[in-house]
């Protein structure tokens, strides 16, 4: 088996083929690779990135160019858009402010919806298709909503978003209704979508979208990937990001261990 979701609270470890958003102790999911039995190589990242083929997400998403590394799956699986492979930017005159002669800023927002979401979605709805789910959910005030609704649409999926009561960036909603999911407006902040959305999920056996999925993980942790392999493959002596659940801090992490 190339990999197991392990808890990262008891340690119990789940097969990869269990519809499951948590543990049964309620601890956050895992996945983890054998990394020793997997063969890959910088090299053949390289020649993935260099031999760009619009027909294959393996030579044409940021992502999945690394898919040993992220969900082990037959090529013909994947739900891409292509997503990834987003630029770094250098600005002179941020590095004078900042006083920092090699500050780099890589421009996430150039993912199919604009955001770093489409990264983890790639893998989150691919896994989901895999499981024979016919729906995703996801509580959301932008972003996530409008990744997942763009992804399900492609996998031909229903979408349900739960949304907080009037916290929703209209312009993340409009592109969620016109992928075709369905919102519900919940009565409340967020943390009260996401306990609805997480009820539905287990009573329903719908497909939780949201960042505790450890699949979504997986995708965002390219981002390290990929910035590492545009420095040649030096990494940087510090990586800044915004954080809000921690997810992308969590993703950083396990992908400079992992490499």
């Amino acid at each position: 088996m190339p990999y197991v979701l392990r808890c990262i609270a008891c340690g119990t470890e789940h097969p990869p083929g269990e519809i499951r958003a948590s543990c049964d102790c309620g601890g956050l999911l895992d996945v983890q690779h054998d990394l020793t039995s997997l063969g890959v190589s910088r090299e053949l990242f390289d020649e993935r990135l260099n031999r760009w083929d619009p027909r294959s997400p393996l030579y044409r998403s940021g992502v999945w160019r690394f898919h040993e590394l992220v969900l082990p799956v037959e090529e013909a699986e994947i739900v891409s858009r292509p997503e990834g492979n987003t630029p770094l930017y250098r600005s002179p005159r941020l590095c004078e402010w900042v006083g920092v002669e090699g500050f780099l800023l890589k421009h996430e927002g150039e993912n199919p919806t604009g955001s770093f979401k489409d990264r983890g979605m790639t893998v989150g709805v691919t896994q989901a298709r895999l499981l024979g789910c016919r729906a995703v959910a996801c509580a959301s005030t932008g972003n996530t909503a409008a990744s997942m609704a763009a992804y399900a649409a492609l996998a031909g999926l229903s979408a349900i978003v739960f949304i907080p009561q009037g916290k929703i960036a209209q312009g993340k909603l409009a592109q969620a209704l016109a992928y075709g999911a369905k919102t519900l407006e919940v009565k409340g902040d967020f943390d009260a979508a996401m306990r609805l959305v997480g009820e539905a999920s287990r009573e329903l056996g719908i497909y939780l979208l949201n960042s505790v999925n450890p699949f979504r993980i997986e995708g965002q942790k390219t981002i390290v990937f990929e910035l590492i392999q545009q420095l040649s493959w030096e990494p940087p002596d510090w990586i800044v990001l915004p954080a809000g659940n921690l997810g992308n801090t969590s993703a950083f992490g396990k992908a400079l261990r992992e490499l």
